[in-house]
């Protein structure tokens, strides 16, 4: 088994990054040519608030992992309103209005209880229990004898663990692909979780361990990040007078923040919330990108210079000036 420890998605994009091209082994999939690790990988990631991932060679979309982020954390399946933000993704549906798969949805509808509510009494109760997992993989409707779904989950379960004030968690993953999944949207979905899961305890965000069973990355997509640099992470010098900085809290309020969320995708962006990241990030960038979509790029990035959270802030900027430039 490989095993890597990395700050965040930056540096462990890189580190992974030159392994699997020193020891991975090529495969043919359905998708095309591939290199894959031949045995299982695991992640430690010891900052996981540092979720944004900057290279420009990778091109990740932020609006697009904040949103689905959002999206997953409410418990949605719908395609309608993640699409808006990834064109390309109501492909992976089998109907085009509902994702089979939808890890939010399994956190908090699938099995007919919320498993995140019930994680969170059983660790308040139990603050060293080793039973609290939330499921993703349902034997029921995943394990058949037909390829018929488009969208079966990919991460298929998350164990929490409560030591020392600090909430880890440990994501098992089926299959991931290195560029797209591990360290792009689940990096986000995950580490937003547990964030609010700490918040709801009352305790620290600890470590993210991530398993996967396969890690690979397609030939084409891996070549386009053939020169990432490893120094290039702008968490170290985000902060003031150019030193590191630490994001600002995604859930201040955890009482309100499942009300405030709902109500968050009803409301215009100029609700305010006693969960202010809602209203000071999570507004901005959805702001910014409906401008972005009506091709208003000087009011995309005026909302964007409100971003509150820095790390977004310069993702969200750094991305719509890429297609400023491509634009001329």
């Amino acid at each position: 088994m490989y095993t890597f420890t990395a700050r965040g998605p930056s540096e462990g994009l890189f580190l992974v990054k030159q392994a699997l091209e020193e020891v991975g082994k090529p495969i043919v999939t359905r998708n095309g040519a591939a290199l894959e690790f031949v045995s299982p990988v695991l992640i430690h990631y010891t900052h996981p608030k540092e979720r944004v991932l900057f290279y420009k060679e990778r091109d990740a979309n932020p609006f697009f992992h904040l949103m689905e982020a959002l999206w997953m954390l409410a418990g949605r399946r719908d395609v309608k309103f993640v699409n808006n933000f990834n064109g390309r993704i109501k492909d992976y549906s089998d109907d085009g209005e509902i994702f089979h798969g939808a890890y939010g949805y399994r956190w908090r509808n699938w099995f007919k209880k919320d498993q995140l509510d019930v994680a969170v009494e059983r660790l308040s109760k139990w603050p060293h229990d080793r039973r609290t997992v939330v499921s993703m993989w349902d034997a029921n409707t995943d394990l058949i004898k037909t390829n018929e779904h488009k969208d079966l989950p990919c991460n298929t379960a998350i164990f929490f663990k409560q030591r020392n004030n600090k909430l880890d968690i440990t994501v098992t993953n089926r299959s991931n692909d290195l560029i797209w999944g591990t360290f792009g949207a689940n990096m986000v979905h995950m580490s937003i979780l547990q964030e609010y899961m700490a918040a709801r305890l009352g305790c620290e965000v600890g470590s993210y361990y991530h398993f996967t069973n396969n890690l690979h990355a397609y030939e084409d997509v891996l070549a386009k990040i053939k020169h990432i640099k490893p120094e290039y992470d702008p968490y170290l010098t985000l902060g003031k007078d150019g030193l590191s900085y630490k994001p600002p809290s995604f859930v201040e309020a955890p009482d309100y923040f499942d009300k405030e969320l709902q109500q968050w995708f009803k409301d215009s962006d100029r609700t305010l919330f006693a969960n202010e990241y809602l209203f000071r990030t999570c507004s901005m960038v959805r702001s910014a990108w409906k401008c972005f979509k009506e091709d208003n790029l000087k009011g995309a990035f005026s909302f964007a210079e409100e971003i509150s959270d820095r790390a977004w802030q310069k993702a969200c900027i750094e991305w719509l000036t890429r297609r400023e430039i491509k634009k001329r």
